[in-house]
């Protein structure tokens, strides 16, 4: 939360504005007050529907079915104006930190307080898709933590809000999209689902059950690698796995989630109304109590602790303590067919894509290793100035011995031939088209081999070496809008990843690139 910015408005309709919740891609999020003085979460839509009367018809079609979710576990829609320039959505302000915060501050939840925000979450998805409106931006940055139990924000209007975007990058969350969302198809309650079984999972560890440097890796490891879920058991973690199924249609829906979480609990009684009593643990302040209390109350749009470098656990608490609250925002950018979903209500989830950057990938750090880094900094700091230099000379040409170390064996293997046999699977991004796909690579003995790539893999071609090294020539190409060209394979600090390069046929600039890992 921080003061308004000089360009900020001061007012929008109704609402006095009075503090900055955050921003994202689509928007900008305020703490505002209605003409009764209650607290509200005020969105600002980048996006104007000014000039398109049968999108603005839809949008608000679509907001008055977010208007019919009930108050099971969510944050309300409580007003819209998708007037002039100046569109903007007014929901219920809820006082406490996201899910991924607590995490990142507390550490994971265990026992009866993983249950606890499973079932508020669960019960919260069901009533979402009962009123028929699918989340499409589930994540731990998305679920706050209010004295009431948790609540899911930011649902409902990504669908919609697209036909009036005007940005064609890609925007979304890797580490909780569903398959079929990666592949361009349509998102239904499954792919709420899947991202609920990992935001639960994220929860029980405190990292995402898919983590990678880039996010390229990430989308490769979701169409191809297995979830790491930790320390999940027990009926959880079977829950969960059944929510991670490869076809949608194989996942249960959230109510049937919610009877399993329950048991005899269930009863006879309305779901939700069941779930979202027993949701409300011990009374507590959110964001008090022990890392994974059970007795907690309280208890997180994140790529988490290592796609994100961010320590979770007390050893985060002190850089997480300023971060404020955030509000309950509604509404994310969808861009149709290349991967939807958007921004989390007050800031940009770390792994985010928004751009052909990296992000950079940390292990998570304990107490007492931020105490041992902290005595070897002051060590550091008073030592004579002499020294540091040279530390860091010889650490630099230790880095470049071992990269040229590891250049030269990739280059002798991909000259010989063989040691790079085999599967290699991953994805990549068409820079023109603003697409993220799939990619396959199968690689012979004698140099000759196969790729695979685009939605579904439907592009397909024939690859023979060009010369030494690892530089193709690709051909006998099928597939719609698919052409030939020329692969280029490049050395990672990881024997089993490689970076790839494809130009098309009579270009001189690169026309996608990746990353593949080795596939057993």
């Amino acid at each position: 939360m921080s003061e308004l910015r000089a360009d900020d408005p001061r007012q929008l309709g109704a609402y006095r504005l009075t503090r900055r919740l955050g921003q994202g891609g689509q928007g900008v999020v305020y703490l505002g007050q209605s003409p009764q003085r209650t607290p509200v979460a005020v969105k600002l839509l980048h996006a104007s529907l000014s000039g398109d009367p049968d999108g603005r018809r839809r949008f608000l079609g679509e907001v008055e079915a977010v208007r019919r979710v009930a108050a099971f576990c969510t944050a309300q829609l409580l007003d819209a104006d998708l007037e002039g320039d100046r569109p903007y959505l007014v929901s219920e302000y809820v006082d406490g930190p996201s899910l991924r915060e607590h995490v990142i501050a507390e550490g994971p939840r265990r026992g009866g307080s993983l249950e606890r925000l499973a079932i508020g979450t669960a019960t919260a998805l069901g009533a979402i898709h009962r009123a028929g409106v699918v989340h499409r931006d589930f994540k731990p940055g998305n679920v706050l933590l209010g004295l009431d139990g948790p609540r899911v924000i930011d649902f409902g209007v990504s669908r919609l809000v697209d036909a009036a975007a005007t940005a064609h990058t890609p925007m979304g969350t890797p580490a909780y999209m569903a398959p079929e969302r990666m592949k361009g198809e349509p998102a239904g309650p499954p792919a709420d689902m899947w991202a609920w079984a990992l935001t639960v999972a994220y929860t029980a560890s405190g990292r995402p059950a898919y983590t990678a440097d880039t996010h390229q890796e990430i989308l490769a490891r979701v169409l191809y690698g297995k979830p790491d879920l930790g320390p999940l058991d027990g009926p959880l973690r079977e829950i969960v796995e059944a929510c991670l199924a490869t076809e949608p249609g194989e996942r249960p829906d959230a109510e049937e989630v919610l009877r399993r979480l329950l048991g005899q609990q269930a009863g006879e009684r309305d779901l939700l109304s069941t779930g979202a009593m027993a949701a409300v643990g011990p009374a507590a302040p959110a964001g008090t109590g022990p890392a994974g209390a059970d007795a907690s109350g309280s208890g997180d749009h994140a790529s988490g602790a290592a796609a994100s470098g961010e320590v979770a656990g007390p050893a985060g608490r002190a850089a997480r303590r300023g971060a404020g609250r955030q509000a309950a925002g509604l509404g994310s950018l969808a861009i149709v067919p290349a991967k939807v979903v958007g921004l989390g209500a007050a800031e940009a989830e770390p792994g985010v894509i928004t751009d052909p950057d990296p992000t950079t990938s940390f292990p998570a750090i304990t107490a007492p290793q931020v105490a041992a880094a902290r005595a070897a900094s002051a060590r550091r700091a008073t030592a004579p100035a002499w020294r540091r230099p040279r530390l860091w000379h010889l650490a630099l040409a230790t880095a470049v011995l071992l990269m040229a170390a590891a250049g030269f064996v990739f280059w002798l293997r991909g000259a010989q031939g063989p040691g790079f046999e085999g599967t290699w699977t991953g994805s990549a991004r068409h820079f023109t088209a603003d697409r993220i796909f799939p990619v396959e690579v199968r690689l012979g003995g004698d140099g000759a081999g196969s790729l695979r790539w685009g939605a579904d893999l439907h592009c397909s071609g024939r690859l023979g070496r060009d010369g030494s090294g690892m530089v193709f020539t690709l051909h006998g190409v099928a597939g719609e809008e698919c052409y030939p060209g020329t692969l280029r394979m490049f050395p990672t600090a990881d024997v089993n990843q490689l970076d790839i390069k494809v130009t098309r046929s009579g270009e001189d600039e690169v026309t996608y690139s990746g990353k593949v890992a080795r596939t057993p």
